[in-house]
């Protein structure tokens, strides 16, 4: 995943509160991933005043979308300076994404990022606007 849609995506689990309350034990697995890409953002934007500050904004408003993109910006930024966590970021947003109940939000928060994906079996019309 390249480090812009990678920001975006991270900023979009960092800011759900996607399985809170489920009580199947898919949604538990699904959650665990998401907090799991959630804790590597936030120890890596912990570093910084500024990305501390934009995601204690985020926190504040988790569906504004200037503060998401805020967010995604540092990420991005972060995943283009340094390999490593890039890699690590991107196997654990994957591993999440293996995981059919976070699927739906991992794909429409990389749809938010001019991306389409399609996962599973689909059928009917598919309208893009």
């Amino acid at each position: 995943m390249d480090p812009a849609t990678l920001g975006v995506v991270a900023a979009a689990l960092v800011a759900t509160k996607f399985g809170e309350g489920f009580a199947s034990e898919a949604g538990r697995s699904a959650w665990l991933k998401i907090q799991q890409v959630t804790q590597a953002v936030r120890e890596r934007l912990g570093r910084s005043a500024a990305q501390q500050a934009a995601l204690a904004e985020l926190d504040e408003s988790p569906d504004d979308l200037d503060r998401r993109s805020v967010v995604a910006a540092h990420v991005q930024r972060e995943a283009e300076s340094d390999p490593e966590f890039a890699a690590r970021l991107d196997a654990l947003v994957q591993g999440a994404s293996s995981d059919e109940a976070a699927r739906t939000l991992i794909a429409h928060a990389s749809g938010n990022a001019k991306q389409i994906n399609i996962a599973g079996n689909n059928a009917g019309p598919i309208t893009l606007s």
